[in-house]
C-alpha cells in the first residue's frame, strides 16, 4: 500500500510545487488502477539519462484508407492541452496554438458539476480538429478508506466538440450511446472519421481500491449508438490475464481495435501487478463485434523487445495497420540508457524504424516520461521528456523536439491533436 500511494502522489502532483490533497490522490486513485501505477509507472519514475538526439523523422505511412480525411498539409495548428494551473490550483484543458502557444479557447465541462477529461486519457481526436472527452459526475460516501472513498453514484458521458480553423471551440453535443451509468471510463481512443470510440470501463462495486479490475472496453458506433464489450476475462485467481489498458487506437477503417494492455496474476477480484506487468500489444477484431479480452492477435509482446529489459511505454497501430508506433525505454546494467520512438512493423520480419532516439551521458543523469500521443494519421508525434535539467514538451520534426506550450513537461498530464 505504501508503494501504491508513492506512485499515486507522484502521478497526481508531479514535482513540487505542485499542491496535494486527498480528494487529488482519491480521485487519481479511481482513475489509475495498480496497472498504471505498475506497467506504465514505470515509464513515469524511471531514472535514467538524457543526451543529445542522434535521429528523427516524421511517421510516415503511406495513403490513409477510404473514408479517412486524416492526411494534413503539415502538423495540426492546434492541439488540446491539459495542465496544472498555479493561478486557479487545478487542471486546466485548453485549446492552444502550435506556433505561438497561446490559449485560443478553454474547454468547459457542458454539464453541471462534470469533470472532464481528468483521467489517464481523458480526451481523443478524430480527423478534422474533431475531439470526444469523458464528463464524469459521481457523487462518494464514507468507506474503508475515509470519509469519501465509496462511490455512492456515478455516470460518464462523452462529448464531441470541434476545433474551429481560428482555435475557437464549437458547441458540446452528446455522443450517441455515450451516456454510461454506473461506470467510470478511463481510456478513450476515436476512429480517424469519428464513427467508432473505444472507452475503457470500470463499473462500481464497494468501495474502490487503487487496482480495481476493469470491466472492459465498449466499442460505440457514434451514428447508431449501438455498444459493444470487449470484456476482461471471467476471473481465475493466479492466472496472468487482462489488468488494464494503458493506449488504445484503431486502424483506420474501423476494423481493428488496438490495445497496449497489461496482464498481471489475479487475486480475488484484483490485479496483483505489484509493480511489474507483462506487457503487449494487442489487436481485437472485428471491432464493434465484442468478445473476450482474453483474445486477440498479439502484435508486440514486450518481453520480446531487444535488446532484453527494453521497456514498451506507449504504443498506437498505424492506420494501414502495418505497423506500430511506439515510445521505448532501455536502461541496460552498465552504459547509457536509450529513450526511443520507433515504428515497428508487423509481420515482415522487417527491423524497427527509428524516427527519434535520445542517450543518457551516464546512468546517473536521469529522465523524465510522462507521455507520447499522436494525431489521427499517426505522422505528427507529440512526446513529453526531460532531463534533470528540465522537462520538455514538443512535437517531433525532423530530428529536433519542438516545444510546446507549456514549456515546461512537468505542467501537462496529456496532450492530443
Amino acid at each position: 500500500m505504501e508503494q501504491q500511494l508513492r506512485d499515486l502522489l507522484i502521478a497526481e502532483a508531479g514535482d513540487p510545487p505542485h499542491r496535494v490533497t486527498v480528494e487529488a490522490v482519491r480521485r487519481r486513485a479511481v482513475r489509475r488502477w495498480a496497472v498504471q501505477a505498475g506497467a506504465a509507472g514505470l515509464a513515469v519514475v524511471l531514472a535514467v539519462g538524457l543526451g543529445a538526439a542522434v535521429s528523427a523523422g516524421v511517421l510516415r505511412i503511406g495513403t490513409s484508407p477510404a473514408g479517412s480525411t486524416g492526411q494534413h498539409a503539415g502538423p495540426p495548428r492546434y492541439y488540446i492541452s491539459q495542465y496544472y494551473d498555479p493561478k486557479v490550483r487545478d487542471l486546466v484543458m485548453a485549446v492552444r496554438s502550435r506556433v505561438s502557444g497561446r490559449v485560443t479557447a478553454v474547454i468547459r465541462p457542458p454539464r453541471a458539476g462534470a469533470h472532464c477529461g481528468q483521467r489517464n486519457v481523458g480526451f481523443a481526436a478524430a480527423d478534422d480538429q474533431t475531439f470526444f472527452m469523458t464528463c464524469e459526475v459521481s457523487r462518494w460516501g464514507p468507506g474503508k478508506y475515509g470519509p469519501r472513498s465509496k462511490p455512492l453514484s456515478v455516470e460518464t458521458s462523452i462529448y464531441r466538440f470541434q476545433v474551429t480553423s481560428s482555435g475557437r471551440v464549437t458547441s458540446y453535443s452528446l455522443v450517441r450511446g455515450g451516456v454510461l451509468k454506473g461506470m467510470f471510463a478511463d481510456n478513450i481512443a476515436a476512429t480517424p472519421d469519428g464513427s467508432e470510440l473505444a472507452v475503457e470501463v470500470t463499473r462500481i462495486a464497494g468501495t474502490i481500491y487503487t487496482n480495481t479490475l476493469p470491466g472492459g472496453i465498449f466499442v460505440i458506433n457514434t451514428r447508431t449508438g449501438s455498444r459493444a464489450l470487449w470484456k476482461a476475462g471471467r476471473n481465475v485467481p493466479g492466472t496472468l490475464q487482462y489488468a488494464g489498458a494503458n493506449d488504445l487506437s484503431f486502424t483506420g477503417d474501423g476494423r481493428k481495435l488496438v490495445v497496449m494492455e497489461a496482464r498481471c496474476p489475479r487475486r480475488g477480484h484484483r490485479t496483483y501487478c505489484n509493480g511489474h506487468a507483462e506487457t503487449q500489444v494487442r489487436a481485437y477484431s472485428p471491432a464493434g463485434r465484442g468478445g473476450s479480452l482474453e483474445g486477440g492477435q498479439v502484435l508486440v509482446d514486450g518481453s520480446a523487445l531487444k535488446p532484453h529489459g527494453t521497456h514498451l511505454s506507449d504504443a498506437f497501430i498505424t492506420p494501414d495497420g502495418s505497423a506500430v508506433a511506439a515510445a521505448l525505454v532501455d536502461c541496460p546494467p552498465r552504459g547509457a540508457c536509450t529513450l526511443t520512438v520507433a515504428r515497428i512493423p508487423l509481420g515482415t520480419g522487417a527491423g524497427q524504424r527509428v524516427l527519434y532516439q535520445v542517450r543518457s551521458g551516464s546512468r546517473n543523469a536521469g529522465i523524465f516520461f510522462r507521455f507520447f500521443s499522436a494525431d489521427p494519421s499517426r505522422r505528427y508525434l507529440i512526446l513529453d521528456a526531460g532531463t534533470s535539467n528540465g522537462r520538455v514538451n514538443g512535437w517531433i520534426d525532423h530530428g529536433k523536439l519542438v516545444p510546446l506550450a507549456p514549456a515546461d513537461g512537468n505542467a501537462p498530464t496529456y496532450e492530443a491533436w
